[in-house]
């Protein structure tokens, strides 16, 4: 949706378009998908009156044959259909796909495969034991329907059925050939199947393993059931003995490589393994001398389905789906150009970037991401079946490996990796250094660093070796002023953090220098003017891009993020939290903070405390009693799980707060100040208290600390709006502008921008 000319809205209001949706990841097989979409549309009629219903089918395969089929469905029948153009083969991407899209649509989500046919009431009796038991998730048995001829020992729901033979009632295993789940659990705790197992498998065991161990009930109702037609190369001992094998070596791999996983501990899989293997030996050795076939079998199975554990322990793997596939030809390649790597720092800025590469290899696009300087983040990384491609001055590309070769490169990443590390002394005094050399260049803030022409030249040159179908720019200041001249026909988009020149203004008000010193909004106009679409990071800076590029189309990507709610029970009293990088605006936040408004708060509660995390800790010398810098940790969650209130007192910058919307998205209640809440202002229900007074700021911290109630009321608050910031609605506006634009496959599905909120004049950089 274009800022210009979208219409505002003053809070965000979502509501699902169907009671249940029902998902199907397809691959290569349109005429089982054809076959399950006739059946989908009775099982609606089982339905009660009044109830609707949507169906969701992501096509994973690269030659995407299904989307004849659902547009032949949508023509003779009335179910809606979203077809979602994926071509990723990884089991995984298509099932993360599928829950991304599925999740706005309903609060019950259903699955089914698509070499599956639904009983009749299928999804009534799913839907229904949901309702009736309290259950999270409800699995349904997956019956094989066997070709004629197939022998008769074989006909026996060891072989091919899950599970067998099974009474109604709590379980603790699922299979995501026949399940629905509501889709508050998958919010609530941010559920996703596991990439990294998506061509060897074991994501979906995984998936419901984690859903327990988040205190998910999982039913299983006999009633609910499917039936799976058993092609006929499946109906070989050879078969059925690989499968069990692949299936050991993924529990093997899953201990391996995930020692404290919900599913044990690999000491515990090696002794079940031996019991299984010598077993399994027996009960074929039994069924071989007394001639039964089937019992044989079954033992050989679990025999070969132990060994399959001791080689995933030994760190064997297989490749189960997709095999050799590659992404289609035409899926266009994404280009971005940045100045640094999102995995340089860990600053709000690297997140936000960082979820632009997501979102597009979620899309299935190839994403090169041209670094105009040697902040990468990385020294040596593996680009195979990433999806993610590197390229930057100095570094190397031996076969599938990206190297860093340049000196200078290696140097300043061991600097900057050892500086993270040093003593918490020693990273301020290094830091008081810098900063006074700073102050005697006359910069106090950088906004941004023009390309030299070398750098322009080089950026120009590989855009043409890359041939990308879009071209994101991260920041104006990733954009060559030759702009037009230099650049190869494609879709160019320019990603702002911010309205810089109002992050300028924001910082010379509080009296720092900035950097160039001159800039103002006329040199932000000439960077923006080449540009048909400009990428907002909040609502107000919307507007006054739109005002500074009246002739662009305006969308905005709010930072992504998904929710990670969890039970205020878990808060630890009187706890504060700030989460900042070493940014200027963050450092002189905490610090007005810690001057104006902490000895105020502990005189109120002296119980309360402070957690200070991020690299902003490096440029904090002593700090008052009941102030903790825990610096970089490995968890943020953890810190978002245990705080009480969030603060936000920032007193310059733009943009986009990341710490705000982190905080809405794990549920936690926050006090801000209007610098911090730019661009959220429109949120209702509003998740956070605003004070920009030091007396007021100090009554809000007090209160909601002391007030477990007022506390509920912002939580329950910030679990109502987080969904906004959620990748599935995050991106939809972007999506189609590129979609419109007549760039790939992307779906025409959902709605066609996000809300736009009347806030106060725009606004946050960074985190």
């Amino acid at each position: 949706m274009s800022a210009a000319s979208g219409s505002s809205t003053e809070g965000l209001v979502v509501s699902p378009r169907s009671d249940v949706a029902i998902g199907v990841v397809t691959y290569k097989r349109p005429r089982g998908l054809a076959t399950l979409l006739e059946h989908l549309g009775a099982q609606v009629q089982t339905l009660p009156d009044g109830t609707r219903a949507s169906v969701v089918v992501v096509d994973n395969s690269p030659g995407l044959e299904a989307r004849a089929v659902v547009e032949a469905f949508r023509i003779d029948h009335g179910l809606p259909v979203s077809y979602i153009p994926h071509g990723g083969v990884n089991i995984a991407e298509g099932r993360n796909e599928l829950l991304q899209r599925m999740l706005p649509e309903a609060p019950v989500l259903a699955f089914i495969d698509d070499d599956e046919v639904p009983r009749q009431g299928w999804l009534a009796a799913l839907v229904a034991a949901l309702q009736r038991h309290g259950a999270d998730i409800v699995v349904g048995p997956v019956w094989a329907d066997y070709p004629d001829g197939a022998p008769a020992w074989l006909q026996r729901p060891l072989f091919h059925s899950v599970p067998g033979e099974q009474p109604a009632g709590w379980t603790s295993e699922g299979w995501t050939g026949n399940y629905a789940l509501r889709a508050e659990l998958v919010r609530r705790h941010a559920l996703r199947f596991d990439e990294s197992l998506g061509r060897s498998g074991g994501e979906d065991q995984l998936f419901f393993r984690q859903a327990i161990a988040c205190g998910a009930r999982m039913y299983y109702e006999p009633s609910a059931a499917a039936d799976e037609t058993v092609p006929p190369e499946r109906l070989a001992v050879r078969y059925l003995l690989r499968r069990e094998h692949r299936k050991g070596i993924t529990l093997g791999l899953l201990d391996r490589s995930r020692p404290g996983w919900p599913a044990g501990r690999p000491l515990r899989r090696a002794l079940q393994a031996a019991y299984w293997t010598a077993g399994g030996l027996l009960v074929a050795a039994r069924g071989a001398a007394s001639g039964e076939k089937g019992i044989a079998v079954g033992g050989l199975m679990r025999a070969v389905r132990g060994v399959g554990m001791v080689a995933g322990l030994l760190g064997r793997n297989v490749v189960i789906y997709g095999g050799g596939d590659a992404r289609p030809t035409s899926t266009p390649t994404v280009a971005f150009v940045a100045s640094e790597g999102p995995d340089h720092q860990q600053a709000g800025h690297s997140r936000y970037l960082e979820g632009f590469l997501s979102h597009f290899r979620s899309r299935g696009f190839r994403v090169v991401v041209l670094v105009t300087t040697h902040q990468l983040g990385f020294l040596v990384r593996r680009s195979s079946g990433t999806g993610l491609h590197y390229r930057a001055p100095g570094l190397a590309h031996l076969g599938d490996w990206e190297v860093v070769v340049s000196p200078t490169a290696v140097a300043a990443h061991l600097a900057w990796w050892g500086f993270r590390r040093l003593p918490r002394w020693m990273q301020q005094r290094i830091d008081a250094a810098r900063s006074r050399r700073r102050r005697r260049a006359g910069v106090d803030h950088v906004l941004g660093a023009w390309q030299s022409p070398a750098t322009e030249r080089w950026v120009a040159d590989h855009l043409v070796d890359v041939s990308p179908g879009v071209v994101l720019y991260n920041t104006i200041f990733a954009v060559p002023r030759s702009f037009i001249r230099s650049q190869p026909d494609g879709v160019h988009v320019v990603i702002c953090h911010d309205v810089v020149s109002e992050r300028a203004d924001s910082m010379r008000t509080s009296g720092h220098l900035v950097a160039p010193a001159d800039f103002s909004a006329a040199d932000e106009a000439r960077s923006l003017a080449d540009f048909d679409t400009v990428v907002a990071i909040q609502w107000d800076d919307a507007r006054s891009l739109a005002a500074l590029a009246p002739h662009a189309q305006v969308v905005v990507v709010p930072v992504s993020m998904r929710a990670h709610v969890t039970d205020a029970d878990a808060r630890v009293p009187g706890r504060c939290l700030f989460v900042g990088s070493g940014s200027l605006h963050n450092v002189e936040a905490i610090r007005w903070f810690l001057d104006h408004c902490w000895p105020g708060i502990r005189q109120r509660m002296p119980e309360a405390e402070l957690h200070v995390v991020g690299t902003v800790c490096a440029r904090l010398g002593d700090v008052p009693q009941g102030v903790v810098l825990r610096g970089e940790v490995a968890d943020l969650v953890a810190e978002y799980r245990d705080a009480s209130v969030v603060l936000a007192p920032l007193r310059s910058g733009s943009g986009l707060k990341v710490k705000v919307v982190e905080a809405i998205c794990h549920g936690v209640a926050s006090v801000v100040t209007s610098v911090g809440a730019q661009g959220l202002g429109g949120l209702h229900p509003r998740p956070f208290i605003e004070a920009d007074e030091p007396t007021a700021f100090v009554d809000a911290v007090a209160d909601l600390l002391g007030d477990s109630t007022a506390r509920m009321v912002l939580e329950e608050a910030a679990r109502e709006v987080a969904r906004l910031f959620d990748p599935a609605q995050a991106y939809q506006a972007l999506d189609h502008a590129l979609a419109a634009a007549g760039v790939g496959d992307l779906p025409l599905t959902g709605p066609h921008g996000m809300p736009e909120f009347a806030g106060r004049t725009s606004g946050g950089e960074g985190r």
